[in-house]
């Protein structure tokens, strides 16, 4: 952004509270950092700043003296607002929406694709919760339990890393001590029999897990019961009396089913983080800071949803007075400000 030092976020029509005020905080905040004067708040505050950013579109005039005047579409979810959204498509540089969806939705409406981008809202979490497997059960030496199965998965799938294995019950120490070696994260607790209300105070771990495993093939698991009351998924043998258990998420004959569903639960978490990383305000801002700059690179062709004006009319609210009184006073705004 070399041509650009300065932009101003216009928040006229949106609660500083609301989401949309809280992403105008962060991209003003980020864009800070990197020693580009941003300032923000009602377009009257405007102070020649090269950039005017519109957070609110359905309030957003364009700012004459800015070089560059963009507005954040979003919630267009009736046919006023439709209406009233086209006649921003010749008044504005740029149109910034919330998704790929979004940006063909307003491509269809006639806006020009050149002007229009779909960038995934950003995201404010700083934690992503890790995702638990346990078993509830003793380990035993003669390898009943099939534990053999969990470490050759660990030692020959790299994305294992995304995983957390909780142990409960005694004799695990063997084996985590292999897990450890490989660097895998895990959670031993060790059960004695002897702790008074040891085994209500076990169960409630359970209710920290994602998935319930067992992957022996000995004759079931009372812990299977456990997991299934405290809501975990079940990834358990198909094998005597726990598959009872009505509607299992994953019944196992084999290694290479085990293997498969192990590989399909870690990708699913390897894309959960991959998502939070990638939309952090930080590549959000990069990408705005693109949009500006004429750099960013999006396919016209090949990503337009033809059918998204169809889904989104189709989902519209019905007429009411309200939203007729709401449409009526962005259009005095606009006329009279």
């Amino acid at each position: 952004m070399n041509k650009y030092k300065s932009v101003y976020i216009s928040i006229s029509g949106v609660d500083p509270e609301w989401i949309v005020g809280k992403i105008s905080e962060d991209i003003q905040l980020e864009l800070n950092k990197r020693g580009i004067i941003c300032n923000y708040g009602p377009p009257d505050n405007y102070n020649g700043e090269d950039i005017c950013h519109h957070m609110g579109w359905a309030y957003a005039k364009p700012i004459l003296n800015a070089k560059i005047n963009s507005v954040f579409i979003t919630h267009i979810d009736d046919s006023l607002k439709e209406r009233l959204l086209k006649f921003l498509k010749n008044k504005f540089d740029f149109f910034l929406t919330m998704s790929k969806e979004d940006k063909d939705f307003l491509i269809q409406l006639g806006f020009d694709k050149k002007k229009t981008f779909g960038l995934t809202l950003p995201v404010r979490n700083n934690f992503v919760k890790p995702l638990s497997l346990g078993i509830f059960s003793s380990y035993y030496e003669d390898g009943r339990k099939n534990e053999k199965w969990l470490l050759d998965f660990l030692k020959n799938h790299k994305d294992s890393r995304y995983l957390n294995f909780v142990f409960i019950g005694p004799n695990w120490g063997k084996f985590i001590n292999k897990l450890e070696k490989i660097n895998i994260s895990f959670e031993w607790h060790f059960t004695s029999n002897l702790m008074p209300y040891e085994y209500d105070f076990q169960k409630n771990k359970l209710s920290n897990l994602d998935y319930y495993f067992y992957i022996g093939m000995d004759g079931g698991a009372m812990g299977s019961y456990d997991g299934y009351a405290y809501g975990n998924k079940l990834l358990i043998t198909d094998n005597c009396y726990h598959k009872e258990i009505p509607n299992v998420d994953y019944l196992i004959n084999n290694y290479e089913e085990f293997f498969q569903i192990l590989k399909k639960i870690s990708k699913t978490q390897k894309e959960k983080i991959n998502f939070f990383a990638n939309n952090k305000i930080e590549n959000y801002v990069n990408n705005l800071l693109s949009v500006w700059d004429n750099s960013f690179k999006q396919n016209y062709v090949n990503d337009l949803n033809k059918n998204i004006l169809k889904k989104r009319r189709s989902n519209y609210f019905n007429f009411s007075i309200r939203r007729f009184l709401g449409a009526i006073k962005r259009i005095l705004y606009r006329i009279l400000k």
